[in-house]
């Protein structure tokens, strides 16, 4: 995952082309999670765009849950 070093590289603003880069995961999957509740994207015209802040704070949410804690306990 990102450190915090890499985070303060990053563009303010990301594209989900430019977010799969720095997740490593699909260009398509970058378009779900774009178009997903909650998620830290808006549009801007045609194009979406994401928050690097934003993804930050949704990441660690994300990973804060009882369940992915629990998991790192195994």
């Amino acid at each position: 995952m990102l450190d915090q070093k890499e985070t303060q590289k990053l563009p303010p603003l990301l594209t989900p082309q430019a977010l799969a880069e720095v997740l490593d995961v699909p260009v398509s999957f970058c378009y779900t999670l774009v178009r997903s509740k909650g998620f830290p994207s808006f549009r801007v015209g045609k194009k979406w765009l994401i928050s690097t802040d934003k993804l930050m704070t949704w990441i660690d949410a994300q990973t804060s849950t009882d369940e992915y804690k629990d998991e790192k306990k195994v």
